[in-house]
């Protein structure tokens, strides 16, 4: 099992360029992010290759990550997924998974956040409905929302990642937003 708050404190000791603790990171962390590359490229050499170039990334960008915002984990399966997503090409978009269930179970741990229970149970019952309705849309819409929002994607990079037109890329965001927006009103009334 990982340690959230080891993984943090390798992560920034990475930042300030410590190879020991990028080491240690790499040999924690890198099982469980060979299986998130394995089941999005499907072929474990390619997923091997994933997992090299996403832990070079995670060297070079290490100073990038924010403890505050994200899980160390969380933030290092979405370089591995982006980098298994481009490797595998746009040819196969369409029939991406992004996460299947059994790495879901394990990243959820990495989106908790702490607060007063009340709290807690409110963000958990969001974060079940975004979940369910993000699970719920069309591969290429839940693709294009996570790179735009959890990634920071303009709709240009967006298109340039893809290698899709930007008017089709405006498309599955505008159609994913609809699509989301209402499945989570359904949830909201629901209730």
């Amino acid at each position: 099992m990982l340690d959230d708050s080891e993984i943090k404190r390798l992560l920034l000791q990475t930042a300030a360029r410590d190879a020991q603790a990028f080491e240690q990171l790499y040999r924690r962390t890198a099982p469980l992010l060979l299986g998130i590359a394995l089941r999005v490229a499907g072929r474990r050499e390619l997923a091997e290759e994933v997992l090299h170039d996403a832990f070079a990334k995670i060297w070079r960008a290490a100073d990038s990550f924010d403890p505050l915002a994200t899980q160390p984990v969380a933030w290092m399966a979405a370089i591995v997924r982006n980098r298994a997503l481009d490797m595998k090409g746009s040819a196969d978009v369409e029939r991406v998974e992004l996460l299947g269930d059994d790495a879901d179970a394990v990243l959820d741990r990495y989106y908790e956040s702490s607060g007063g229970a009340d709290e807690q149970l409110g963000q958990d019952r969001v974060a079940r409905w975004l979940r369910s309705c993000l699970e719920g849309l069309a591969a290429v819409e839940r693709q294009v929302l996570v790179l735009a929002y959890h990634h920071g994607l303009s709709h240009s990079e967006l298109a340039a990642h893809l290698a899709k037109p930007l008017g089709t890329v405006k498309t599955w965001t505008r159609r994913g937003l609809a699509n989301l927006r209402a499945c989570v009103e359904d949830c909201m009334e629901a209730r």
